[in-house]
């Protein structure tokens, strides 16, 4: 008997029917009072960040390591808390690069810490190539989700060349971020 290597498939990924796929899915089990428990995926940032943005280019950038040792309130935290990007701490990578770029960035780490996190500007992601890399290296940790407020703001800031970027000059959306608590 031949084993076969299930595999994300090269197609257009759209994030708001594949959320709503799995909300309908925990929704069944549920409401069938199975023994078997699944969650709706939690949280916005992972060590590493792959950015697709309107026009299908990607970026990356990483955040600092902390190990997570419990997730007591973490149901309650459905904004994302601003990182205080920064332009400079996102890298554009090249379409040919990408395996290999993901493959030194993530693949080092142990395997509790080869989680990626991909973010898109549009609901419709037509640019999949980042499948080959989850496919190819056996990446089975990642999540696929929106861009948040202040990604897409650093990436514009990023894609235009603006030199001078303030967090704190923003005027932030805070029913999208989570702001600081100022003393």
């Amino acid at each position: 008997m031949k084993k076969e290597k299930t595999a994300v498939k090269k197609k257009q990924y759209i994030i708001s029917y594949e959320d709503q796929k799995l909300q309908n899915y925990i929704d069944s089990l549920k409401k069938n009072k199975t023994n078997f428990a699944a969650f709706p995926r939690k949280g916005f940032y992972s060590e590493h960040q792959l950015l697709i943005d309107k026009k299908g280019n990607l970026y990356f950038y990483q955040k600092e390591y902390f190990m997570e040792l419990c997730s007591t309130g973490s149901e309650n935290d459905t904004l994302p808390h601003l990182l205080r990007l920064q332009p400079k701490d996102i890298v554009k990578i090249s379409q040919k690069n990408l395996t290999d770029f993901l493959s030194d960035n993530i693949l080092d780490k142990k395997k509790d810490r080869q989680i990626l996190i991909i973010a898109s500007q549009n609901d419709t992601i037509k640019n999949t190539s980042f499948f080959d890399f989850l496919n190819n290296k056996n990446i089975s940790n990642y999540i696929i989700r929106r861009t948040t407020q202040e990604e897409d703001t650093v990436l514009k800031y990023k894609t235009n060349n603006e030199h001078y970027y303030y967090p704190d000059s923003i005027k932030w959306d805070k029913n999208k971020i989570k702001l600081p608590i100022k003393n």
